[in-house]
């Protein structure tokens, strides 16, 4: 008997923004070419997280940082090296850390430094000074975790990036940059959503996770029956869905499984649907993320792993069947 299976694993194309982040760099060429693969995203909400306890340490040249979030009783410590090969950086480089506060009428100038929203690393040189990399704190997690970045991380991080879904959506005709640019329902959750973390902005808290495909395993066996043709074909990929239609299949998977509050579409008769995976029949399609990740809906909540296989996983089977497996 032929059977067909289609595993997807998605991670973030670039690490979480908030709100007030995208509106700086809605029009910036580099994240926008970063997020060219990315066609989903999700719409969440955590604390305000932040950067404080900063202190340079001119003498090992790195910086020391602690990660607090509101609410969250977990610290994290880190330390990182001001001289980082990703941006090409060398020991006999100047480098200095530009620091953006959360509240800008309280600017500090000496150490520690508290309240940080975000810091930038800029190399000195004669020409004027080069800007090399920012971070918030989220980015340097996901920067972290992905070993793009040395860096030294202690505590439970994971409780730091825990996000409770508003709303799941797709950019496939268009950036996702482009997409969330007056898009009206980011607006309305802005507007109507309650900051869970006093005398905070909604802007602070309301984040936007862009994902892409990690990959798209195709697994196929065949029968007795099967003639060459169809196997051939299989082999060389020729029955392979488009990504964009994979894309539209997962934006159902994941809003039938956590329905958010801001989706007027809650897709309930999916796997069927039109321009999703139903007619490709599939035997077995699942939706993996490969983050550290949890989403928080109203009914429970779906944890991503940085395992080989991810963590919890939205299983479709036989075009019937929907369910949540977690992997505990």
């Amino acid at each position: 008997m032929n059977r067909k299976s289609l595993l997807n694993q998605l991670e973030l194309a670039y690490a979480p923004l908030t709100a007030y982040e995208f509106a700086i760099v809605k029009d910036d060429k580099l994240i926008e070419r970063a997020l060219e693969k990315a066609s989903l995203y999700v719409i969440g909400q955590r604390p305000v997280t932040t950067f404080e306890n900063v202190v340079p340490d001119t003498e090992n040249y790195e910086l020391n940082f602690e990660i607090h979030q509101k609410d969250n009783p977990t610290v994290l410590k880190g330390k990182l090296p001001l001289i980082q090969s990703i941006v090409g950086s060398t020991e006999q480089d100047s480098i200095a850390v530009a620091f953006n506060f959360l509240d800008t009428k309280n600017i500090q100038e000496n150490p520690p430094l508290n309240n940080i929203h975000g810091f930038s690393l800029v190399k000195h040189q004669e020409s004027g000074n080069e800007f090399l990399i920012w971070f918030s704190p989220e980015k340097l997690l996901q920067n972290w975790w992905k070993g793009i970045i040395e860096c030294e991380i202690n505590g439970d991080f994971k409780s730091f990036i825990k996000y409770k879904v508003h709303y799941v959506g797709k950019a496939t005709k268009q950036s996702i940059l482009q997409r969330l640019t007056g898009h009206s329902t980011f607006q309305d959750i802005l507007s109507l959503e309650s900051p869970v973390t006093e005398m905070q902005l909604p802007a602070n808290e309301i984040v936007i996770l862009p994902f892409e495909f990690q990959d798209n395993l195709q697994i196929q066996s065949f029968g007795p029956e099967s003639d060459i043709d169809t196997m051939v074909a299989a082999l060389q990929g020729e029955d392979y869905p488009e990504q964009e239609k994979v894309f539209l299949d997962a934006e159902k998977a994941l809003i039938k499984a956590m329905q958010p509050t801001y989706n007027k579409e809650l897709f309930n008769n999916y796997p069927v649907s039109k321009d999703g995976l139903y007619n490709d029949n599939y035997d077995a399609i699942s939706y993996t993320f490969m983050d550290p990740i949890t989403l928080i809906y109203k009914e429970g909540e779906i944890k991503g792993g940085l395992t080989h296989i991810g963590g919890d996983a939205i299983l479709i089977l036989d075009n019937n069947e929907f369910k949540l497996v977690k992997n505990e």
